[in-house]
């Protein structure tokens, strides 16, 4: 027999996930056991199980729970084979308990916390360091599945009978609970701008504050509200984005592929972007949810509009989740057997246009949607920001919008694949004059001035080709000497005040100050 002990007051998710485990034990036929806390809506999720269930009473330590679950398990004639403990409240004294009564335990954790288990489980992915999370953390004979391969996930989400047929939707989700008052405000903002859009709410068995939501489906009938269902596969697979919290989510995503704007409300949920894009998931922003209503619906709706691209994003991930973690994890507790741990092995099925080649190492290419997220850690790292118009850190729900809609055309100067530096111009018409307008900011310690003076003189060649009449202006913080330097030696001039040129300059940067910026352009050869 394999016995669990799941933690349901910190969550629905992890009682889901042992669900899916033990299923796939039990098509082993293995015999499983599960301890759970008092909860009205813990049984109806068990139902497929075969499993004994046994309430466990509320304790006010983890020593005393687990006292009581190793004492019924010696009630029982049928020897445990191995103990499933998973639940942030269970630490490691529950696990030495457990260890001290003889038993092979089996440790879920994603909080990355000690433990003395034989074996622990960890799906998250945390890039270069997820195989090392837990050296210093676990026995040196303690066996470690870490990593998306082990996410437990619903039979549904098997990749090889994945079937997906978007439609026009959004959907949206906070788990088996959450707090639905925020989420109703940006629903009721959709409804108004988005009539033609279907409106799925999936609200979970503990979820709170869903009455201004039921409301809301009365007024319109575009909102569906979908009460309590056993899995979320066909909704990933049908709707057009979802917008959730970040949980078990990511991979369920993962596997359908689903363009997605998600949040945090957990600290199981924080994530570095970086390693969320290697997973194919590009847009998450912490804590959406305090954004004002109308500020957040703008970005869903800039979003689902350009799902096509996100798509696109989702096609190729470096890591692959397959949605076998189950499998995986339930071939280790009957056979022994541990699969090898991952790596970034998916390839890019569409390559960015190289533009220019400079050396063996050095290459100028074109920015794709794979790059909005470094796009903005360089443009406010501090060295960057104050040079510019706008000193304020842009933050990520602003920068999403802006994204999908601005005009630039934008470059990023590479080292070895590396970002150095992104550059960036815009065409601007006037009185039928074209003018140029642009942009760099660094992207790494290593940009010299070599690298500055170089990737200007490639944009400002690379745009007289193409627009061999137009006019660059621009505004330089008078304080910035280095970039006051380098744009004199490429040919850049003062404005005289009443000029044209001087209006459109203004009109382009209005929140440049004559006081603080130097207002220049370079005209084209023959004019000024």
């Amino acid at each position: 027999m394999i016995a669990f002990r799941v933690d349901t007051q910190c969550g629905l998710g992890h009682l889901m996930r042992m669900k899916w485990l033990a299923l796939e034990l039990e098509k082993r036929q293995e015999h499983t056991l599960f301890f759970v806390d008092q909860s009205e809506v813990v049984e109806p999720f068990l139902f497929e199980l075969n499993a004994i269930c046994v309430t466990v009473p509320p304790f006010n330590n983890c020593e005393d729970d687990a006292r009581f679950c190793l004492n019924y398990l010696k009630t029982l004639e049928q020897p445990i084979k191995w103990f499933v403990l998973d639940g942030y409240n269970f630490g490691l004294k529950w696990e030495s308990a457990a260890k001290q009564a003889g038993l092979k335990l089996l440790a879920i954790d994603d909080l990355v916390r000690e433990h003395c288990a034989d074996a622990v489980v960890d799906m998250k992915w945390a890039g270069n360091v997820t195989q090392s999370r837990y050296d210093a953390l676990t026995p040196p004979d303690t066996d470690l599945m870490l990593g998306p391969q082990f996410a437990i996930l619903s039979p549904e989400y098997d990749l090889s009978e994945c079937v997906v047929s978007r439609d026009q939707s959004i959907t949206f989700s906070l788990g088996g609970g959450g707090d639905w008052s925020a989420f109703a405000k940006i629903i009721e903002q959709l409804c108004l701008a988005l009539p033609e859009v279907k409106l799925i709410a999936i609200v979970g068995p503990k979820a709170t504050n869903t009455h201004e939501l039921e409301v809301l489906s009365q007024q319109f009938k575009q909102l569906e509200l979908i009460h309590s269902p056993k899995s979320l596969a066909q909704y990933y697979r049908n709707t057009g984005l979802f917008v959730g919290a970040l949980g078990t989510s990511l991979y369920e995503l993962a596997v359908t592929q689903t363009p997605a704007l998600t949040f945090s409300l957990a600290a199981n949920q924080e994530n570095n972007i970086e390693d969320l894009e290697q997973l194919g998931h590009f847009h998450h922003v912490e804590a959406l949810l305090t954004y004002p209503a109308e500020k957040v619906a703008r970005l869903i709706t800039t979003l689902y509009e350009h799902r096509d691209r996100q798509i696109q994003l989702r096609s190729s991930p470096p890591i692959d989740v397959d949605g076998k973690g189950a499998c995986r994890i339930a071939d280790y507790i009957t056979q022994g057997v541990c699969v090898a741990p991952l790596s970034l092995s998916g390839s890019v099925k569409v390559l960015p246009e190289v533009v220019s080649k400079i050396s063996s190492s050095l290459q100028v290419r074109t920015i794709t949607d794979g790059d909005m997220n470094g796009y903005l850690t360089a443009r406010n790292r501090q060295e960057n920001m104050w040079r510019m118009t706008i000193t304020d850190t842009i933050k990520r729900i602003d920068h999403y919008t802006w994204w999908y809609n601005n005009q630039r055309y934008s470059y990023v100067l590479e080292q070895d694949n590396d970002p150095l530096v992104y550059v960036w111009h815009q065409v601007y018409r006037h009185n039928n004059k074209e003018y140029l307008f642009g942009g760099w900011f660094a992207a790494s310690d290593k940009v010299s001035f070599v690298h500055a003076q170089l990737i200007l003189k490639w944009q400002l060649a690379y745009c007289d080709d193409l627009h061999p009449d137009a006019v660059w202006v621009a505004v330089i913080n008078k304080d910035n000497k280095f970039v006051n330097l380098l744009n004199q030696k490429e040919g850049f001039v003062a404005l005289e005040t009443d000029s044209e040129e001087y209006l459109v300059t203004q009109q382009l940067f209005s929140q440049a100050s004559e006081e603080e910026f130097n207002y220049v352009a370079k005209f084209p050869a023959g004019g000024g």
